[in-house]
């Protein structure tokens, strides 16, 4: 497509190609970048941009069409003449679009291809200095400035006198809401106006924004200079109101901080229970209910666990990695004795998941912890403990291994029976839809292993 054109013609098309759909978003046009082909019968759409519409209606983009010169007259006169073309064109259904054609030309003044706008309501000034900016504008300062626009933003072309010259529909709605029937022919230091940062931009050459209150909106503002350069251009002004956007954004941040203060004080009345239950613990004369109790205070301080990284989070999701870690760290140090000599280790990915199947991995995590603390070990000084949860595709893997002294007879045959056990299956098979398995390692100790499949986190 572009092999009859001179490396200096492709470098100038390579320089202006990527601001093409801001140019259609601002221009509220379909445009077009034509250039003729080999046959000189026919012309490439080399790119077409159209400019963002409200979902459903978007417009079948024609890039790397060939199209006939006599369906394209207008183009074909732009290109031959190397003039600037303007003309009304019926389309289908009646409608009468504003097509204009400007001559793309190199250095010698050559034309080598076309740029049209093709629109319905943007005027002949929004359309001639959406042209120029995107002419003079290949690689803005503050890049970050020239994103696309959504349908409701306003434009404004501002000239160099800082008065309005044009404005489109949206922006004569933000105006009207502020007071001001018309805002074309006012300068941009009207006392009802007073926006000094577009006169600085037209100025300075060099693209702002803001976002301020006014006449009871918040509006966000661009500024854009049609030249990059001090005193020799105009200005687009890109205004959003974002009003009711702010509300939601406010809205949000106190059902945040409210979530937040309810994780909070679930974690302080978890921590209470837990409190009681060591009490209770310490004052149970029978070794059983000990142990029960015991038990159950390690459940509750695994479910605080959760509700403290919920309640620094801002989303519902948790790092499983760090809640593991917690109740890791919590149980050896609180259930090893100082004179067991055990070698840990614990490795984890980076996996977020919500809160209720956080709060399940804790729980398992938990009981096999226990597990493995208070009867791998028996009559012994010292062990080895291994704890990780991968990701490993199309599941999650939480895995221990111990080199204790391993599941017997019984505990095989009655394992299945304790209330730990049943919790660990509940929790990965009913609430996370996985498996758990426990088997004897060869090297001796065990392994347990719960597999949680993906899906919706």
């Amino acid at each position: 497509m572009l092999s009859n054109l001179t490396a200096e013609q492709k470098n100038l098309l390579q320089k202006i190609l990527p601001n093409l759909d801001l140019v259609a978003d601002l221009a509220n046009a379909v445009v077009t970048v034509y250039i003729p082909g080999e046959d000189k019968k026919f012309f490439y759409i080399c790119k077409q941009s159209n400019p963002l519409e409200i979902l459903g209606q978007e417009k079948p983009n024609l890039t790397g069409r060939r199209v006939r010169v006599v369906e394209e007259p207008l183009v074909e006169r732009a290109l031959l003449k190397n003039v600037d073309v303007r003309a009304n064109r019926k389309r289908e259904g009646g409608i009468v679009n504003r097509f204009s054609a400007y001559p793309l030309c190199d250095v010698r003044g050559h034309c080598f291809a076309v740029l049209s706008f093709d629109t319905v309501t943007a005027s002949k000034i929004i359309v001639d200095k959406s042209k120029e900016l995107l002419l003079n504008l290949p690689r803005p300062v503050n890049e970050h400035l020239y994103h696309r626009l959504t349908p409701t933003e306003g434009i404004l072309v501002v000239g160099e006198d800082k008065k309005v010259l044009a404005a489109n529909n949206q922006a004569r709605h933000i105006f009207q809401i502020m007071g001001i029937d018309e805002i074309v022919g006012k300068q941009t230091n009207h006392p009802l106006i007073n926006w000094p940062l577009v006169g600085m931009v037209i100025d300075t050459g060099i693209g702002e924004s803001k976002e301020f209150v006014t006449h009871g909106l918040r509006l966000s503002m661009r500024v854009l200079p049609t030249i990059p350069k001090p005193h020799v251009g105009s200005a687009l002004v890109i205004l959003q109101d974002v009003t009711e956007l702010r509300k939601k954004d406010e809205e949000l941040l106190v059902q945040s901080v409210v979530i937040k203060e309810i994780h909070h004080r679930v974690k302080n009345n978890l921590q209470t229970i837990a409190s009681l239950l060591r009490l209770q613990e310490r004052r149970a004369v029978s070794d059983e209910t000990k142990f029960i109790l015991h038990d159950c205070l390690g459940r509750v301080n695994s479910i605080a666990i959760v509700h403290e990284y919920l309640s620094q989070q801002d989303s519902g999701l948790i790092d499983v990695a760090k809640v593991a870690k917690g109740i890791y760290q919590a149980l050896l140090s609180s259930m090893v004795a100082p004179t067991f000599h055990l070698e840990a280790s614990f490795e984890a990915d980076t996996i977020e998941l919500s809160s209720e199947k956080a709060t399940s991995i804790a729980l398992i995590l938990n009981e096999l912890l226990q597990n493995v603390v208070e009867h791998a070990f028996v009559g012994r000084q010292q062990g080895h403990l291994e704890v990780s949860f991968r990701d490993v595709g199309n599941s999650y893997q939480l895995i221990i291994i111990d080199d204790g002294v391993g599941l017997g007879q019984e505990s095989r045959n009655n394992g299945k029976a304790s209330l730990g056990l049943k919790i660990i299956r509940t929790m990965a098979e009913a609430d996370l839809g996985g498996s758990f398995t426990q088997v004897n390692r060869e090297s001796g100790g065990t392994m347990a292993r719960v597999v949680i499949p993906k899906g919706e986190r």
